[in-house]
């Protein structure tokens, strides 16, 4: 009996094309935006984002916050900062935390503004990718 050797791709075409779209984008942009779900961070993390933009200026939004428990939010914002990322608990139905993550941008970005300024480089606005496990955003911000 032959054996019919077949190769099955489990990697679905959107998540391929967001890979390449981040990957062809993140040149472009100062900072990164990943929205992960307070619930279940690192199931909702994709490893290939978190590689990807591992030399980026990051700040992690834990969305759904008023879903999770409270001592586990706090736990999980405390293990990102202690790897260096900025975590912040957002619950986007409310508005909560975003005021929060707006703040964190302004001032990442205000560093990179007086390096861009002693550069002559002037009025330059933040690029910001937003990402969520398989979909990629960019918006800007000033």
């Amino acid at each position: 009996m032959e054996e019919n050797k077949t190769n099955i791709n489990w990697y679905p075409g959107h998540m391929s094309k967001a890979k390449r779209q981040i990957i062809q984008d993140l040149k472009l942009v100062d900072i990164v935006i990943e929205i992960l779900d307070s619930r279940i961070p690192i199931s909702s993390q994709n490893p290939d984002i978190r590689e990807l933009t591992k030399n980026k200026e990051k700040i992690i939004v834990l969305n759904k916050s008023d879903l999770a428990d409270d001592i586990q939010n706090d736990l999980w914002v405390r293990k990102f900062q202690s790897k260096g990322q900025k975590a912040i608990l957002v619950d986007c139905n409310k508005g909560l935390g975003i005021n929060k993550v707006l703040n964190t941008i302004e001032n990442i970005f205000s560093l990179k503004k007086e390096n861009f300024s002693e550069k002559g480089r002037v009025g330059k606005k933040a690029r910001i990718m937003v990402v969520r496990n398989t979909k990629c955003w960019k918006i800007f911000f000033y």
